[in-house]
């Protein structure tokens, strides 16, 4: 195992010997890779390379309560409660695009933004990248998403979703990292005063 602090432990190992996109649409393009490895090893490995970032948004309103946003996801198969989310080009400001998903499926508008972290969503296959924003001060307006989602809005105080992210009744990887994330940053007292406030209000 090589030192957490040896430079040569952050240089890739790899080298790509040929790339073959297989797919390509507005969202990503799906590339065979062919790698050596500097054991000399020689194998393909797929890549999801994105042209879009996912971001995700934790309002949090003037009692201190929280937007969760119901939906049945065609992947996954199942429904599932998840942090107002959403993606835009990786050209496009990240907090245009936070903006934008907040008002589409809340129809709250932010005085404030704070951005808590970036995310790899699964870095091993895929180069998207969620950023997680904290919005407050909202003002509150008529949600107006997409023809084709179908979606449900829940509004409970924080500590409830801190503990469905903990239980597992939210399983949104985004989503439980914003809010547990946010809630020991709040036990920190590491966040806006305001902001400080409407959590331990």
């Amino acid at each position: 195992m090589t030192r957490h602090d040896d430079p040569a432990a952050t240089r890739s190992p790899w080298v790509t010997l040929a790339r073959d996109r297989r797919y390509e649409d507005r969202y990503l393009g799906v590339d065979l890779d062919q790698l050596r490895h500097v054991s000399g090893r020689e194998h393909p490995h797929v890549a999801l390379r994105f042209k879009v970032f996912g971001v995700a948004v934790l309002p949090v309103d003037a009692d201190g309560r929280v937007s969760l946003i119901g939906q049945y996801r065609y992947v996954l198969d199942r429904f599932t409660w998840e942090l107002p989310r959403g993606s835009g080009p990786v050209t496009e400001d990240a907090l245009a695009t936070a903006r934008r998903e907040l008002a589409e499926e809340t129809g709250d508008e932010a005085e404030s933004w704070l951005e808590m972290l970036r995310l790899d969503a699964s870095p091993g296959i895929s180069s998207e990248q969620v950023p997680g924003f904290v919005a407050w001060n909202l003002k509150r307006g008529p949600a107006h998403p997409d023809p084709q989602e179908s979606l449900r809005l829940r509004r409970l105080p924080f500590s409830e979703a801190v503990g469905e992210a903990l239980s597992g009744a939210i399983t949104d990887g985004p989503s439980v990292a914003l809010l547990l994330c946010l809630a020991e940053r709040a036990r920190r007292g590491d966040l806006p005063g305001d902001l400080l406030d409407l959590l331990r209000g």
